[in-house]
């Protein structure tokens, strides 16, 4: 089973591992570099004398900013596995083609560093007071070992757990069932950072404050399949987001509510904790159950659905068994007071026949007519007990009026 269940995972994910590395353009700095004996210093296992800068750090940033954008846009519809990601298949395609986008982007930025490589050096030398500008000139190194620290690389690959018979090892099992409590863990930093940025403090916001939400609903929606309670976080950010209104500031009790989210999810146990006892949105039909019902329903009374909805007069119809089983109430009223005599169904009312195609407005439809007939009872009960004349006395023993 456990098996089974490995195969039907990794069909359902891809496996990215980012390959990019960058200089730092630094180099140890030695005690010979100061002028010390080395014989006098600690040990290098307590203290150490730190790096010294052999290029403009503003030079290297490039190269650090496209790593991390890189890494962000795995992280957005995928999760951390394994030391790179794992990824829907339905995203993977599009998460390539920007990853893509980035490597050209490192690559155009790579050619254009070693092209001025030697004069970034000369300027970042001259820059430094004379009497330090040896340790720069001492470390220099050339720039083909540049040229091999700067690397961009992604690579994509479909798992599958290994056959039992193979390798029996749980290593692969305890990284796929620790995918959930990771997702967890990174839209708690996500959500962190949005409240920190945009939401503490604040009486208002504008719309561009909910980029971290969508964020999160479109990295929970794409792999709900890891876990069931994602869909109902899913929900939730959704009916948030639908309560925000489409022009003008956001604030007063919708901005509460967004914040209020935010500050559970930015807990990984408490989003977690909620998401265990929130029920998942459904449309109402899926509640009631209706729905296999409604796509099962002869053509026939299809047809007469589409009919009435042309303005076509239908011919009415008595609800069924089928739907008086599904009653909320459990029971279906008696057609009359007699239960075994046989009655004709009623003439239905036009409303009831406009409604016949939608099995949730029939179940709300036969509710309506039986609270109706209950009222109409109590109004004919109150009716005869005012019809009793006021002097006629109370003979019954067992009556519990006086």
């Amino acid at each position: 089973m456990q098996h089974q269940w490995f195969d039907w995972l990794s069909d359902q994910l891809v496996f990215v591992n980012l390959d990019i590395t960058c200089w730092s353009g630094k180099k140890r700095l030695t005690p010979e570099d100061l002028g010390l004996d080395r014989a006098q210093m600690p040990p290098e296992t307590l203290v150490s004398l730190g790096d010294k800068q052999l290029v403009d750090p503003e030079a290297l940033k490039t190269f650090g900013s496209i790593r991390s954008a890189a890494r962000r846009r795995c992280l957005a519809v995928g999760t951390r596995f394994l030391g790179g990601y794992a990824v829907p298949v339905a995203k993977a395609p599009a998460l390539l083609a920007e990853l893509d986008a980035l490597g050209q982007r490192y690559q155009d930025a790579r050619t254009a560093f070693l092209a001025g490589y030697d004069t970034q050096l000369t300027t970042w030398t001259q820059q430094q007071p004379p009497e330090w500008q040896r340790l720069i000139q001492d470390a220099l190194v050339p720039a083909e070992y540049v040229g091999g620290r700067l690397r961009f690389a992604v690579q994509s690959v479909r798992f599958a757990a290994p056959d039992p018979a193979v390798i029996a090892h749980p290593g692969l099992s305890q990284a796929l069932s620790g995918l959930s409590g990771q997702v967890f863990h990174e839209i708690a930093c996500t959500a962190r950072e949005a409240l920190e940025k945009s939401f503490q403090g604040k009486r208002e916001v504008t719309r561009r404050a909910l980029s971290p939400l969508a964020s999160i609903r479109d990295k929970l929606d794409g792999l709900s399949f890891l876990d069931g309670r994602f869909r109902a976080i899913v929900g939730e950010i959704d009916r948030l987001m639908a309560q925000v209104p489409k022009q003008g500031p956001i604030a007063h009790g919708v901005l509460a509510g967004l914040t209020q989210f935010l500050s559970l999810a930015a807990q990984p146990d408490g989003l977690r904790t909620w998401a265990d006892n929130a029920s998942v949105w459904e449309t109402p039909q899926e509640a009631l159950g209706l729905l296999n019902r409604l796509a099962s329903t002869p053509a026939s009374r299809v047809d007469a659905a589409e009919e009435t909805e042309a303005g076509i007069e239908a011919a009415p119809s008595a609800p069924t068994s089928e739907w008086a089983s599904t009653s909320p109430l459990g029971t279906a009223a008696p057609a009359s007071n007699a239960d075994t005599e046989t009655v004709a169904p009623p003439q239905a009312p036009e409303s009831t026949v406009a409604a016949a195609a939608d099995p949730l407005t029939l179940h709300l439809e036969q509710i309506k007519n039986l609270v109706v007939e209950v009222i109409q009872a109590a109004d004919r009960s109150a009716e005869d007990a005012e019809s009793v004349p006021d002097s006629a006395p109370v003979t019954d023993d067992n009556a519990w009026f006086y």
